[in-house]
């Protein structure tokens, strides 16, 4: 089968002269990705700017391995030619394709390549997002790209399409940000066509959108309002008619941001480090340490390095059995550093395999950031340990200005603030299906009308729905019975908790 479609008689002379398969390969241009199959390049012919998808044989191996996986392989560019036809005629714009040329059978040594002119003055939203373009917008203009979006989204699903690389990335909007300008859905490459789109596919498509939108700083309203431009609903009746999806859909997005992330912030992995990684890491054979780049001065690794006698030289602020906090300075920046301490053999014995205190607060905190929920900043975990498991560890973190949380409940005026704080942060908790563990006021501060949590050293992430349940029943008591003498906080919070609104 040999197939040759030109759409664009400017670069007809391009290909007249040849094997087309050959050009097309050796074309100059700026190359954008590249895969052991497939090359993405722009080029200009003419005066004209294009962008050219060319797909050599992917080989049975290659074939077989994604089979293996459960993963359809991408072979070719006439499914990104199917779909791009799909969608002009559910009237949802895309590239325009100026040639497609495919030959071959057998998939395994196929070829093809697809040219499509180039969008010019356009940026892809993420890319907006990056440039804190997007973050500037009028209010009413957000809205409307997050309408829009939404409407593009379910026309495609309802028109039996699905992306697979569902991404801000591959919208493309007018370069000055106006909403009323067309909206372009590129890299259509690994789209499904069905008459009706299976769910899971419809999840992985709207987990995928939201992961690409996290680390931007949307609000949950602005998630809300996609929602309801999604299912044409009001919000309350989508989330109870699709309860199940959207719980999915949010559950996808936040593992696929956290998977690369638990991988760089992990203090035991062996891997080395990216030049690029926000964080840096050492391990001695006895100790290691992982801490954020951003704070690691060189007085805050002399901190790190001789933490016994800093631990001796700050001020205390509590000393218990288990655990030790002093405050110190650094750079005249107050810090706190929090020593668990292994209090007995069978206190070492019951640890074997699990992670340490201080490092299972670093992740939790990480894991809580990424869902909105603010937390005090930790700056390094650092832990002892041999063979079988890890002995003392040592937490440092950055001291905020506030009020903790049970001494700003005394106030009526904070009341409703913060019964409407602590109602998002538990909403928050089951986004990521964790728990606090220790959720009572005194592990609160509301500082500059924000609530921030800290003491996540017994936080756990659940992955069973009755463990979530059984842990967020758990949290709600322990917080409803730290403001038993603040009645007012009390009787709002029972009511919104207890009812799940």
């Amino acid at each position: 089968m040999n197939t040759t479609i030109f759409l664009d008689e400017n670069i007809n002379d391009l290909f007249s002269k040849g094997d087309v398969y050959e050009i097309a390969r050796k074309i100059e241009g700026r190359v954008f990705r590249e895969t052991a199959n497939r090359i993405t390049k722009e080029f200009s012919y003419q005066g004209v700017s294009y962008f050219i998808k060319y797909h050599g044989g992917i080989g049975w191996t290659e074939i077989f391995k994604n089979l293996l996986k459960f993963r359809l392989p991408t072979i070719g560019a006439k499914r990104e030619w199917k779909a791009i036809n799909r969608l002009n005629s559910l009237n949802i714009k895309c590239p325009e394709v100026a040639a497609i040329c495919y030959r071959g059978l057998n998939p395994a040594n196929s070829e093809s390549f697809l040219i499509t002119r180039s969008l010019e003055n356009t940026i892809s939203l993420e890319e907006a997002l990056k440039l804190e373009k997007f973050q500037l917008l009028k209010t009413s203009v957000k809205r409307e790209f997050i309408k829009r979006i939404a409407e593009i989204s379910k026309k495609m699903h309802d028109g039996g399409v699905n992306h697979r690389d569902y991404y801000l990335c591959h919208f493309l909007v007018d370069i000055n940000l106006d909403a009323t300008k067309d909206i372009y859905l590129i890299d259509l490459h690994r789209a499904q066509l069905r008459s009706v789109v299976p769910r899971r596919w419809l999840e992985k498509d709207i987990g995928g959108l939201f992961h690409s939108a996290l680390g931007f700083g949307l609000s949950e309203r602005d998630l809300y309002r996609f929602l309801c431009s999604y299912f044409n609903l009001p919000i309350k009746k989508a989330l109870e008619k699709h309860s199940v999806f959207v719980k999915k859909s949010v559950k996808r997005a936040f593992s696929m941001y956290m998977t690369p992330l638990l991988k760089e912030i992990s203090i035991s992995s062996k891997k080395q480090q990216l030049p690029n990684s926000s964080y840096f890491k050492e391990d001695t054979g006895r100790s290691r340490w992982i801490a954020k780049k951003a704070f690691l001065t060189r007085e805050m690794k002399e901190v790190v390095t001789n933490l016994g006698y800093f631990m001796n030289r700050g001020d205390i602020i509590k000393n218990e059995q288990g655990h030790r906090i002093v405050s110190i300075y650094i750079n005249d920046k107050k810090f706190f550093i929090k020593k668990y301490q292994m209090k007995s053999l069978f206190h070492i014995a019951r640890k074997i395999l699990s992670k340490s205190r201080a490092y299972n607060a670093w992740i939790a905190s990480h894991w809580f950031r990424v869902a909105g929920l603010n937390t005090f900043e930790i700056v390094c975990v650092y832990e002892e340990y041999n063979i079988f498991t890890t002995l003392d560890s040592y937490l440092i973190s950055v001291s905020l200005e506030g009020l903790r949380l049970d001494e700003a409940s005394q106030s009526d005026d904070n009341a409703l603030m913060i019964v409407a704080k602590i109602h998002a942060f538990f909403k928050r908790l089951l986004w990521i299906g964790f728990n606090h563990g220790d959720a009572k006021s005194l592990n609160f501060f509301f500082y500059k009308n924000k609530l921030l949590t800290f003491d996540l050293d017994i936080s756990k992430k659940r992955n069973l729905s009755f463990l979530i349940k059984n842990s967020r029943e758990r949290d709600i008591k322990r917080i409803l019975r730290s403001f038993l003498n603040s009645d007012k906080i009390h009787d709002l919070l029972s009511k919104r908790l207890l009812n799940n609104s």
